[in-house]
Formats: structure tokens, sequence, C-alpha cells
């Protein structure tokens, strides 16, 4: 906040009232006082009241001034000016579609594929604040997790309820892309993207990759496919259950079946970008530049309002111009009769 004042000229009107001012404190004394002073008699007293008197009324004409000074103030309009700044966003409203096939427990990312693809989406959704973010997930077939919101503890959540071997087999990489697409659907903002995870080929669901590939692109949807693995062959956990219904761990070589050309095709059709994270860095990096890729815009609009301040100073001279009427018109007009009366009395005596 800061006051500013609106009609700046009035203050010329201040001049010649502090060159009254000056001149009233500065003039001459009147040689009346040093002739009472020398002649004999009671005018001694009488010269010390006057001088009373006229120091009073000097005090009393110093208070109009600045009474009249304190309405030229209230002329010149003092203002007060207080500057708010309203922020508001054009969010992004963003669907992570996130592949959880058995072959997503593969550990060629540290720790496995599907932990580290857990963790870069903890870290890109913690990095827009400002966005709606929903969560589907899909093997051989999709499941919704979280739709879109902004309720980030509860999305949270989700991600890291995220298990493997809860859906059934396989990679309906058609099927988790149109599951996104109709959380995208319905929404208002002006940037929808949707965000593949995968680590391998379509081969299960009724709905083709590029069938729903073009489905995104004529709702203005901009796809970003992130092949997750290696393309030579990787460990793999296999669990099974013995004769006796014991769970049992194993684990095989199995090859990576990325089909990164069709990654690249549908990102290109919606005009989005493909990726390959071979490793748990790459992964990172990759979502951080979508991250700068897809910046969410900050509005910021200030609004200016303006507090007249003309008042108190326009009160405070009134106040003064008062006080000073009320003291001329009660106690010095008391004592200019008493002076008067004795000077009489004196005089004729």
């Amino acid at each position: 906040m800061m006051v500013q004042w609106a009609h700046l000229p009035a203050f010329w009107i201040l001049v010649p009232l502090v060159l009254a001012a000056l001149f009233f404190v500065f003039r001459r004394r009147s040689r009346t006082d040093s002739l009472l002073s020398r002649m004999p008699g009671p005018w001694k007293d009488l010269l010390k009241e006057m001088r009373r008197t006229r120091w009073a009324f000097r005090f009393l004409f110093l208070a109009q001034l600045v009474a009249l000074g304190l309405l030229v103030a209230s002329v010149a309009r003092p203002v007060r000016t207080k500057t708010t700044v309203k922020k508001s966003t054009e969010g992004v409203d963003i669907v992570l579609v996130l592949d959880v096939s058995e072959s997503m427990d593969a550990e060629d990312l540290d720790p496995t594929r599907i932990i580290a693809a857990k963790q870069v989406i903890r870290q890109f959704i913690n990095q827009r604040p400002n966005d709606r973010i929903g969560l589907v997930v899909f093997g051989g077939e999709s499941v919704m997790k979280s739709p879109l919101t902004r309720d980030f503890d509860f999305l949270l959540t989700q991600v890291d309820e995220v298990k493997l071997r809860e859906l059934k087999q396989g990679t309906a990489i058609g099927l988790g892309i149109t599951n996104g697409i109709s959380r995208l659907r319905k929404s208002q903002s002006k940037n929808k993207i949707l965000i593949l995870l995968t680590d391998g080929d379509s081969n299960v669901g009724a709905v083709n990759p590029m069938t729903a590939a073009k489905l995104a692109a004529q709702e203005g949807i901009r796809i970003y496919t992130i092949g997750i693995g290696k393309q030579d062959r990787v460990v793999v956990p296999i669990y099974a259950f013995d004769s006796r219904g014991r769970k049992t761990h194993l684990v095989a070589q199995v090859p990576s079946y990325l089909n990164p050309k069709l990654l690249e095709e549908m990102s290109e059709l919606t005009g989005g970008k493909s990726y390959m994270a071979r490793d748990t860095g790459m992964l990172s990096r990759i979502l951080q530049e979508i991250d700068k890729l897809e910046k969410t815009k900050v509005l910021l609009t200030a609004h200016t309002e303006l507090e007249e301040l003309f008042l108190y100073p326009a009160l405070a001279a009134l106040l003064l111009l008062t006080v000073s009427y009320l003291l001329l018109e009660t106690r010095f007009q008391r004592r200019l009769k008493g002076n008067d009366l004795n000077g009489f009395s004196t005089g004729t005596a």
C-alpha cells in the first residue's frame, strides 16, 4: 500500500499560507511594549498580561493556518492504492495409463520395472500441483484406479496400491488408451494429454491401439508413449502353485516384446512424442521432459483499489477550527475583557 495525491497542483495554495506564517512569526516587535515598560505605574503588570494574550492569539492564528493547510491537503485528494494480484491457472488434464502385465516385474530397471515406474509417477504428480491427474492400469483388461483429480493424497495412495497379477494376463494397449480417453472426453481443459507407460506389444483386447490413437486425435488428446525396458532377454519372476497348493517362485529369462514403431506411430498421430526408457534414470528424465513440454499456464491479473483519505485531513482541520473558535469565544474573550477592565480601572484611578 502507498499514499498518492490525485491533485498535486492544489498544494500551490500553501505558498501564501506559508508566507503569512513566516511573516507572522518573524515580524518586528512593536515599540509600544518598550515604551510601556519604562513608564511609571502599573503598566508592567498590564504589559505582562498583554504579552500572554498576544502569544495565545499567535498560537490560535498558527492553528488556523495549519487547519487551512489540512484543508488544502484534503483538496489535493490523498488516496491509498491497494494492488491485489489474482492468480488463475489454465491447468492440464492428464491421464497416466500404466501397464501392469506380468513382464513389468522384470529386473532390468532398478529394482523392477513396475517399482521404478511407480516412483517416477509419484515424482511427476508432485511436480504438477495445478493439474488434474487420473490413473488407469491395464493388462489383459483395463481398470480405472483414479478419475481426474487434484486430491493428490488419494491419487498417490492409488499409485502405491498398484499391484501386478491382479488383472487378466496380456497387454491390451488399445483398451488402456480407450479407458484413458473416456476419462478425458468430458474434460473442459484446453490441454488434454495421455501418458502411456508399457513394456510390451499389444497382444489382446478388442480395440486396436492405432484405432484408439485415432480416437484420441479426434478428441484433441495428445499421447506420449514410453516404452520401458531393454530390448534383449530379461529376468522375470514367475509365481506358480505346486500340487499341494503352495506358492512357488521361479525365475525365467524372457524376450522383450516392445514395439517401438507402434508407440511412435501412436504418438505422431496425436501430436505427442515417443520415448524409450532403458533404465530408471532415463525413465525419470523422460517424465521430466514431458513435464516441461506440457506446462501449466499461470495467469496473473492485477487489480488496483483506491481508498479515499481526504476525509482525515478535513476532519483534523474542522477540529482545529472548532477548538480555535471555542477558545476565542470563551476563555480568550474573557481574558481580553479582563485586560480592558484592568486598563480602564487603572486609567481612572
